[in-house]
């Protein structure tokens, strides 16, 4: 089982378009989750035919800001437990047999927001049993010297 996770900061581009069917070509993945698309639904639905993935759930951007989409092959069934602007909460059967549970994941850019997100994982936590993978962009520093530029986030 393969999956891609990447904050493709936006798909609008050939580029973005391109460098996005090189890792598919590479690595062909199974499930492929985009955050920070920043496209609408029928350029999410185009690429997604252009790929050739059978599966597909799109939360479009609102403005020029966010948007998720995830994509999936026919190796696996996958079945929507929810979604928001910030989540895309599956749950995945394998052709092996194999069932478990994936949530992508984007983290509210707004340090002030970010204790909602937490709030969010928290609860997504407690709904289900299955293994879980949560993956994406949570937004978040463990510490400071992982940050590149601008301010110094104030300690908590």
């Amino acid at each position: 089982m393969k999956i891609l996770v990447w904050n493709t900061r936006g798909l609008g581009s050939t580029q973005a378009f391109h460098v996005l069917r090189s890792f598919q070509q590479a690595d062909h993945p199974n499930i492929v989750f985009l955050m920070e698309t920043k496209a609408d639904k029928n350029l999410m639905e185009s690429i997604h035919t252009r790929l050739g993935f059978n599966g597909k759930l799109v939360v479009e951007c609102e403005g020029s800001c966010g948007g998720l989409c995830m994509y999936w092959t026919n190796l696996v069934d996958v079945n929507l437990f929810s979604f928001s602007r910030y989540h895309v909460d599956v749950k995945v059967l394998s052709h092996s047999g194999f069932t478990w549970r994936f949530t992508g994941f984007y983290g509210h850019p707004e340090v002030s927001q970010r204790h909602h997100a937490w709030t969010l994982l928290r609860r997504l936590h407690s709904r289900s049993d299955l293994p879980w993978l949560c993956a994406g962009d949570f937004n978040e520093i463990l510490e400071d010297s992982e940050k590149q530029g601008g301010i110094r986030r104030p300690r908590i």
